[in-house]
């Protein structure tokens, strides 16, 4: 009976060392719950199934993630691995909040399972801060409806950004419907930044200056300016993102074409079907410089994580090739993976928009740039920024006026 007792005694002590010493991983994510609980829940399960010592607890946060991230690393609490995208990342690192993932995985396997400018968008400095996860590309492809195409006596795509200029004209003016909705002024971003890039004129000097005070950026903002208030553009795009309402204004028939990632015709397939099934996808527009802009997803670890080693499994995990395509083929993102360029999961599209415009953008992570590098006090230079396009936009400067006072406020209050 002693021994029995003491066996029991025994087992009971080996059941709760090991229980003891189980590892539990706080994981935040950033919108992604509910449409996509399932590939992150058989996820979290396959990776704790080849990690029986970690154990995974998951949240989605959404218009409180960034906040809620910078309360728990004041509060000592934070999160082990977050999912943040490159301009968080950037100013997270600035602010001292993250541990290089250089120094948690090594820079040859960071290498060779990344596409170089993935990484690159995620490195301050000598490191690099972040697991690179899925993208998308703004240009990506674009797609148009072919009725208005038609009813405005087109008979062909755009194939430059220019000629999207002047088929805004032409498709208000024979159809009624809006050509495309520009990103003229999204929320907590300065997307029309991104035209001075597509177009290769500069945004900022070596030093972080501001450099889009010049000419040739004034008469591409006037173009704009001139569309807008002549009234080729919705009037909401100074409101509201844009593709946002160029999904919502799209499947109305009210706008003609929508230049961006697949992403947007998941919307369309879901609000008006039989649209969606005429819809034509093709190749997108570019600027002068030829090339795509876009962003993405990174999974950090904070230097406050009390189980870093864990952390970064798990984040290697998620960012890996196969589990990269594996969301890919729920949602079609972009993935930043090296081995995404010869899947075959992106070599054949048939006829169905989403898998076509799938094909189109799926193995082009290596494109995916900002094409500029945000400064560490992004948020108040972007709504300055904002403010002064808005203020050319409804012609309470003009376009070079705007880009002067922008460029002398983001000089002025630039935090490298």
């Amino acid at each position: 009976m002693k021994r029995s007792v003491k066996a029991l005694t025994l087992g009971l002590a080996l059941v709760a060392s090991t229980a003891s010493a189980q590892t539990t991983v706080t994981f935040w994510t950033w919108y992604l719950s509910p449409k996509f609980d399932g590939y992150i829940k058989d996820t979290i399960n396959a990776f704790e199934k080849a990690n029986p010592g970690i154990k995974v607890q998951w949240f989605d946060k959404q218009d409180s993630m960034v906040q809620d991230f910078i309360a728990s690393v004041n509060l000592g609490n934070a999160p082990d691995v977050v999912n943040l995208n490159i301009d968080e990342t950037q100013k997270a690192a600035q602010n001292g909040f993250l541990t290089a993932v250089n120094t948690l995985t090594s820079p040859a396997t960071l290498r060779s399972t990344f596409y170089p400018q993935s990484l690159s968008n995620f490195t301050s400095g000598s490191n690099t801060y972040a697991y690179p996860w899925y993208g998308w590309l703004n240009e990506g492809v674009l797609l148009y409806n072919p009725d208005l195409f038609k009813k405005a006596g087109l008979t062909r795509a755009p194939r430059t950004a220019s000629e999207m200029l002047t088929y805004a004209k032409t498709i208000k003016d024979k159809t009624g419907a809006y050509a495309w909705v520009p990103a003229l002024k999204d929320p907590n971003t300065a997307s029309f930044l991104g035209y001075f890039y597509a177009e290769g004129l500069p945004v900022t000097d070596a030093s972080g200056k501001a450099a889009f005070n010049t000419p040739a950026h004034a008469s591409l903002l006037a173009q704009y300016v001139t569309l807008y208030r002549g009234g080729y553009v919705p009037e909401d795009a100074v409101r509201r993102e844009a593709f946002q309402l160029a999904t919502e204004l799209y499947a109305q028939n009210r706008v003609a074409m929508i230049i961006g990632g697949p992403q947007a015709l998941t919307r369309i397939k879901d609000t008006n079907p039989a649209l969606y099934a005429r819809t034509v996808v093709t190749q997108a527009p570019l600027g002068k410089a030829g090339v795509q802009t876009g962003g993405s997803m990174g999974l950090v670890i904070p230097k406050a994580s009390r189980n870093p080693q864990a952390a970064a499994k798990l984040a290697a995990f998620f960012t890996n090739n196969a589990n990269q395509l594996a969301f890919a083929r729920v949602v079609p993102v972009v993935p930043t993976t090296k081995g995404a360029q010869t899947s075959t999961q992106f070599k054949t599209s048939g006829s169905d928009p989403v898998a076509r415009a799938t094909a189109l953008v799926g193995a082009s992570g290596r494109l995916i740039n900002p094409g500029y590098r945000a400064p560490g006090n992004s948020d108040d230079l972007y709504k300055n920024f904002n403010d002064n396009i808005e203020a050319a936009l409804l012609g309470k400067k003009t376009a070079q006026q705007a880009l002067a006072d922008a460029a002398t406020y983001w000089n002025a209050n630039l935090k490298k």
